[in-house]
């Protein structure tokens, strides 16, 4: 990737709207040491097993409430303002955190950032898919995954060392430095054209491209909004093939990378892992953490190399195997006479293959795909649903966890998460399509069936404008 002016100021911007993300994650990886924590006996707050789940899911619950208000928000607006106003609801979920002297707090907390993260994902594949040229755009969308796996890493490795209250206080500072930063971005080009304002989307798009001539981008992304409108209203119209079909791909692919089992490892790891030598449940978890920091690298270098669909192959396959020998030691260890103590280290193993192969294909790739895929007539509305049934995914996901390990056993989780890779290695091959290095114009004429190469000029001028 060349970093000419314009692409440094698309990273730039960029890397600051995926702030959001490890803000989201510092909140999701607070549940695992904290919960452990919680349970000690000079903990401010004591949770049963039951409250232990509502505390999980509440975050979920939040997540199902506010993307379809966030869908339309966005556009009435601008992506940008939307997710500066929003940005409030984090820091008061840590005030909470900090006071806490109950479970209802903590469920309260939890919820308002269920709300957050449910505006941020529905927002951001759209703000990042939007800024950018085609080139950089998949390597920009990884960035979700990056900071997804930072904000995690940074709650296994600080949480368990420090008080809930030190941890709030840290992770509330996170949202007052993203309001500061992204205050200096730009909004969307295509949010400014959609409000009839060429003016302002020319500015917008200058900044964006560095200063280069503009006009010749400025006037297919007229012509493609226009061509949308002309389509029908902005509300998701299923019965419009290109739209269905990019509404099934995007949904499938959310439900299944939740239900792969990243909300249950995030939220369970460090109650579920076995002491593996003298690495204590919690050692696993921080090196859990490390590795798909790691890894979520080699889908920024890949992603718009290889492209998508065999780093979702790859990642598929990764899911199936690891989670598979997983189920089968805690089946052997729970349910037989076995003695597979000396192979302790293979749950370990299992999710560190799962953590590094979600990492480069599922994880981010399943973000990225909302920005690309919706008509930006209806992508707000679209995101929304998406990420409503991508939330009640999770809350079901890990809502079922206490139910399983307590009627079949712990390797039940691991052996659907095993089958849900499975299901999703099929599934792409046979239903999701490759978008690598092509503009949003020429996604949406692929889903319409036209001939491609019949506006291939117009996709290069967008490159090159």
């Amino acid at each position: 990737m060349f970093l000419t002016p314009g692409v440094r100021r698309q990273l730039a911007a960029a890397v600051t709207c995926s702030l959001c993300c490890l803000i989201t994650e510092l909140m999701v990886g607070w549940a695992a040491p904290s919960l452990k924590k919680l349970r000690e006996p000079d903990s401010p707050v004591h949770l049963t097993r039951h409250q232990e789940a509502w505390v999980v899911n509440a975050m979920y619950y939040g997540n199902i409430v506010s993307p379809l208000p966030s869908g339309f928000l966005i556009n009435l607006i601008g992506r940008k303002t939307t997710l500066l106003i929003v940005a409030v609801l984090p820091t008061m979920g840590w005030v909470l955190i900090y006071f806490s002297t109950s479970a209802t707090m903590l469920m309260v907390a939890r919820f308002l950032y269920g709300l957050w993260t449910g505006v941020i994902m529905t927002t951001l594949p759209i703000y990042t898919g939007e800024i950018s040229e085609p080139h950089v755009r998949g390597v920009f969308g990884s960035f979700f995954q990056i900071c997804n796996s930072v904000g995690s890493n940074l709650s296994f490795l600080v949480a368990p060392y420090v008080s809930i209250q030190t941890m709030a206080v840290l992770c509330g500072s996170v949202p007052i430095m993203f309001i500061i930063l992204f205050s200096q971005c730009p909004e969307s080009p295509y949010y400014y054209v959609m409000k009839k304002r060429p003016d302002a989307a020319a500015r917008s798009l200058s900044w964006l491209r560095g200063g280069k001539p503009v006009s010749e981008e400025l006037q297919v992304i007229q012509t493609s909004v226009a061509n949308e409108e002309k389509r029908g209203s902005r509300c998701i119209n299923l019965s419009v093939p290109a739209t269905r079909k990019a509404f099934v791909i995007v949904v499938t692919m959310n439900i299944l990378q939740r239900l792969s089992g990243i909300s249950f490892m995030k939220a369970f790891s460090s109650v579920v892992m076995p002491r593996v030598g003298i690495l204590s449940p919690d050692h696993c978890t921080i090196i859990m953490g490390v590795v798909w920091t790691v890894s979520s690298f080699i889908c920024t270098a890949l992603i718009d190399r290889a492209g998508r669909k065999p780093l979702l192959y790859a990642s598929s396959l990764g899911i199936f195997v690891s989670m598979l020998w997983t189920s089968a030691w805690f089946y052997l260890n729970d349910k037989t006479d076995v003695d597979v103590s000396h192979l302790s280290w293979l749950p370990l193993a299992g999710v560190l293959v799962y953590g590094c192969t979600f990492s480069f294909g599922l994880g981010p790739i399943t973000k990225l795909y909302p920005g690309e895929m919706f008509p930006s007539d209806v992508k707000g509305q679209a995101a929304a649903l998406t990420v409503m049934i991508a939330a009640f995914s999770s809350s079901v996901s890990t809502g079922l966890a206490p139910i399983l390990n307590e009627n079949f056993g712990v390797y039940s989780n691991f052996l659907i998460f095993s089958l849900i890779g499975l299901i999703n290695l099929l599934f792409t091959y046979f239903c999701v399509v490759e978008t690598k290095g092509k503009s949003l114009q020429l996604i949406q004429a692929q889903l319409r069936g036209e001939r491609l190469d019949e506006i291939r000029d117009s996709d290069a001028s967008e490159k090159h404008a």
